[in-house]
Parts: structure tokens; sequence; C-alpha cells
């Protein structure tokens, strides 16, 4: 039989044969662990151990519980909190616990955005369309300017518009 210390199995053979609250494992596997058991230090080291603290917990005695744990427990979680005593809470710890919390980067970064997109939108007023004067235009000149201007209005309407536009 292989070590159940070093090959991590049969684990259980030594944790029931150590326990003294159960019976002695039988069959095959429990007659070759006895076997292994006699060779192994480690094995009878573990199980010694396992003795030992057995032994140290039914010599301990938990302490007995007061007749008013359970009143006093329900009165102490039916106690309502006031608003004020949690934000006092909440300002006391520590701010990187603040900047962990779910959803406050989240909630930051898009206050930011929208900050950001305001003043970005308010900082550059649109400028009015300035009208241009043709003083002593030429005839040509104006039938050219016309013409580009056609041209111009033809070849946007072949072009499709692009998915994003707000036209």
């Amino acid at each position: 039989m292989r070590c159940p210390i070093e090959s991590q199995e049969n684990l259980e053979l030594l944790l029931d044969y150590g326990s003294s609250s159960r019976g002695r494992p039988a069959g095959p596997l429990a007659e070759a662990f006895r076997e292994h058991l006699e060779k192994c230090p480690a094995c009878r080291e573990a199980m010694a151990g396992q003795h030992q603290v057995r032994a140290a917990l039914d010599i301990w005695e938990a302490p007995a519980v007061s007749l008013s744990f359970d009143r006093q427990l329900y009165a102490l979680i039916e106690e309502p909190v006031k608003w004020s005593e949690r934000l006092r809470q909440a300002l006391s710890r520590p701010l990187p616990v603040l900047l962990f919390w779910k959803g406050v980067p989240v909630a930051v970064a898009a206050g930011l955005v929208l900050v950001a997109g305001v003043l970005l939108q308010h900082q550059q007023p649109a400028k009015p369309f300035e009208s241009v004067a043709v003083e002593g235009a030429q005839p040509e000149q104006v039938v050219h300017a016309l013409d580009d201007m056609e041209m111009l209005d033809v070849f946007d309407q072949s072009v499709p518009a692009p998915a994003n536009s707000p036209l």
C-alpha cells in the first residue's frame, strides 16, 4: 500500500482508523493500512496527533450561554439604525473600501464622462453663418460658381450618408 500522506490517496482510512469514536475499519484495504502503519512513522505520527486533538476536544467545555442571550440578540437585530448613523459609519471607512465598493467606480466614470460632454458642448459656441457680399462679380464667375454648387449638390446626393450620421 502507498502511504496516504505522500500519495493523497485513501486519506479517509487514516482519519477513520485514527478516530476513536468510530469502529476500526474492516476489509482488505484496512488490513493493508494496518500493515503500512507498522512501517510508516509519518502515518503513526499523524494518528498520534489525531488522538491528541480528539482528547483535547473531549476535555474542552464550551462556556455557558447567558439566559438573556436570545433576547439581547433579537433586540439588536430589530433596533432601527438612523440614516445619519449609517452615513457616519460609511464615511469613517477607509477610502480604498469605498473605491472598491460595487458600482462606485462605474458611477464616478459615468459622471466624469457626462460632465466632460457638457463642458465640451458649451465650450465651443456655434458661429453664425457669415454672408459674403460679392462686389463687382463678372457674370462668368457667377455662372461657374452656380455650376460648382450644382455639381456639389449632385455629388452629395449620390454618396450614401454614413450610418451614424444625423441626416
